[in-house]
């Protein structure tokens, strides 16, 4: 479905610049992948090329099988896009944004994208302006549903949505992927919901993919130690992620873990998301990076 060659993309202001450096993964079809890191890591801007809005210095995108920049008419309608700051029209109501954004979609279903409005509880004759950041949000995913798609990219959709709404928007996603003929790339920050939907984890450390992996093959290659401090101070240096000694109780993220398992001493477990990422981040960046090219097979 989406497949990413050697990416680089440098962005630059007054006060800074960042760089996309090399990236490359592949997405298939029927799929859905979180795509994590912390604030600056790359995600937005990432998404952001995929969909079109930045072109990329160097490398390729190709959606299924085409190179995006060949056929970007064709595939900007196979894509649903929800970003974190939408660029519809903040005076016009949402019927007028179905009426004048669905007339850029070769296959916008009008009546469809009411209908999703009616299932987020959004009045159609409100101003885009009017409504609240989590409205706003649903309105994005109403249109994105609504011509279509068949690659998803949704940026921090769950930014300013109650419980309910991030629960209906897990169900829309895993029900997307049902048919194994689309594939949704979900940027977000609440991993407890990737945990339990994404097949796989980009993880983004300043502008670099370190991991593009399925995701029981990620976490399956860590361990979660806890113990006494000398027991996890035995662990050899190069396989701990970071280690963090309490009073009573050391944790440790390492390689290779589940061979502790075997002492009773210790609690040993897979990490989740969240913990994954605590870990590699309390290692600091070089580490990670160590890591991710002396252990991980960072390609799908």
């Amino acid at each position: 479905m989406l497949k990413v060659e050697n990416l680089d993309k440098t962005l630059s202001n007054k006060n800074n610049t960042f760089r996309l450096h090399n990236i490359s993964f592949t997405l298939p079809k029927g799929y859905i992948c979180g795509l994590v890191g912390e604030n600056g890591s790359g995600k937005s801007s990432l998404i952001k090329c995929i969909a079109g809005l930045y072109q990329p210095d160097n490398g390729n995108i190709f959606i299924q099988d085409m190179p995006f920049y060949k056929g970007e008419a064709k595939n900007k309608d196979m894509l649903g896009i929800v970003l974190d700051t939408s660029f519809y029209n903040q005076n016009f109501d949402l019927i007028q944004i179905g009426r004048f954004y669905g007339s850029l979609y070769g296959a916008f279903d009008f009546k469809q994208y009411l209908r999703y409005l009616s299932l987020f509880h959004i009045d159609s004759k409100k101003k885009f302006k009017h409504l609240s950041k989590g409205m706003k949000t649903k309105v994005q995913i109403s249109f994105a549903l609504s011509h279509n798609a068949k690659l998803f990219l949704f940026d921090e959709p769950e930014n300013g949505l109650d419980k309910n709404s991030r629960e209906e928007l897990v169900k829309i996603c895993t029900e997307l992927v049902s048919d194994g003929e689309k594939s949704v790339l979900l940027s977000s920050h609440i991993t407890e919901d990737l945990d339990r939907i994404a097949d796989y984890i980009g993880y983004m450390q300043n502008g670099n993919m370190l991991f593009f992996l399925p995701k029981d093959a990620l976490c399956s290659k860590f361990r979660i130690i806890k113990g006494e401090y000398y027991k996890c101070h035995n662990i050899p240096k190069e396989k701990i992620v970071y280690m963090e000694k309490g009073k009573y109780i050391t944790s440790a993220m390492v390689i290779d873990g589940n061979k502790y398992s075997s002492d009773k001493t210790l609690e040993v477990y897979k990490p989740c998301i969240a913990e994954f990422m605590y870990y590699f981040v309390k290692g600091g960046n070089e580490n990670a990076k160590n890591i991710a090219k002396n252990f991980i097979n960072i390609s799908s």
